[in-house]
Order: structure tokens, then sequence, then C-alpha cells
């Protein structure tokens, strides 16, 4: 019977054991956790905080080039993102979505990511870049990157202007050299009994004054 007792303090003894380590466990969980959470938290607050002071307005002041843009911005539990929207119009007949967001990362860091979204797809383009930037001291290096970025978009949107693809149904004829010209990137224009004559140069322009 001793022995038995002896057994049942030493199986009891494994069960105290086993419930200490699963406290310490859970212990090293928690703290894990709030260290996470702690650096998530702080890391959300920086790209919110250069989501709106770097990027809403570096893509504000393109927006302000461009009758038919808009501005938004998205948080999520996931980044933060600035959105620019480019409406369809006879000059840039696509519809565009510019998008730069912040993802928080991990070991203090954050990741910029620039997307560009044009349809109908008729050219080729440059769709996603990413850059990872350090959590503190990144705001002169992050502003460089998003400008260029910016600076890519504007030379991508502005080819939709001069396209063949896009301008085709845009295209007309300057009568006097017989090139090919978008219409709303005519160099001039003339009005003749109701109808209006494109030209690519004001030199095509005089030769048809001249000659009517």
């Amino acid at each position: 019977m001793e022995n038995l007792n002896s057994l049942a303090e030493r199986i009891l003894n494994r069960f105290a054991q086993h419930r200490h380590d699963l406290a310490d466990k859970q212990q090293q969980i928690d703290s894990r956790m709030k260290e996470l959470l702690d650096q998530r938290e702080r890391l959300s607050t920086v790209a919110k905080r250069e989501i709106e002071t770097i990027v809403l307005p570096r893509v504000e002041e393109l927006a302000r080039h461009f009758d038919n843009a808009k501005v938004d911005v998205l948080h999520t539990d996931a980044n933060y993102n600035c959105i620019c929207e480019f409406t369809h119009t006879p000059r840039f007949p696509a519809s565009v979505r510019l998008g730069i967001a912040l993802l928080p990362g991990s070991n203090e860091t954050l990741t910029a990511r620039y997307d560009l979204i044009i349809l109908p797809v008729l050219m080729e383009y440059n769709r996603n870049v990413e850059e990872i930037f350090s959590l503190e001291g990144n705001e002169e290096a992050l502003a460089g990157w998003v400008e260029d970025r910016i600076l890519d978009f504007v030379d991508t949107y502005l080819r939709l202007e001069t396209h063949p693809l896009y301008q085709k149904d845009n295209t007309v004829i300057d009568i006097v050299c017989g090139m090919h010209i978008p219409s709303t990137s005519a160099a001039s224009t003339v009005e003749r009994h109701g109808r209006t004559f494109y030209f690519c140069s004001e030199r095509c322009k005089e030769a048809f004054v001249k000659a009517n």
C-alpha cells in the first residue's frame, strides 16, 4: 500500500509539473502576442501617418493636373492605401486605377507597394512595384520613391493619348499630308461647311487655308 501511495504522489507531481509547464508556455505566448500586437499597432500608426503626410499630398498633386481624377484613402486591417482613379475620356480612353499602399511588415519595416490597373489592357506597362523601408527615419526615402512612382505613372498614362490601339476610334487624317493622328492631339483644326478638319501641324493648316 505504501508503494501505491508513493506512485500516486509521483503521478500527482507529474500533473502539477504539467500544469506548471502549461502555465509557463501560456505566459510566454501571451507575452509574445502582446509584443507582436504592440509592434503591429506601432507599425500601423506609422503607416497611417505616412500615407496621410507623404503619400496623399503627392497623389493629390498628381490628380490636380487631370480633370478626370479622383483621390481616396482606404484603410484596412492589412494596409493603408491611397487610390487615384481616372475616368474614361476621349483624350485618355481607358479606366485607370493607381494605388500606393503601405503595408506594416516585420522587423521594424514597412512595405510600400505601387499598383496600376488600366482597362482595357491594350499595351504593356509596369503594374506593380514594391520597396521595403525601415520604420524610423524613412520619410525622405519614401517621399522620393513615391514621387518616382508618380512620374512613372505620368509617363505611362500620357501614352494613352497617342497609342494607336487606344486612339483607334479617335483617329483622323490630316487632309494636307495624309498623316493619321488622334483628333484629341491634333495641332490645329479648321471648320469648313459644318465639318472639322484636323492637322498635324500649323504648316498643314496654313496650306489648307491658302488652298481653301
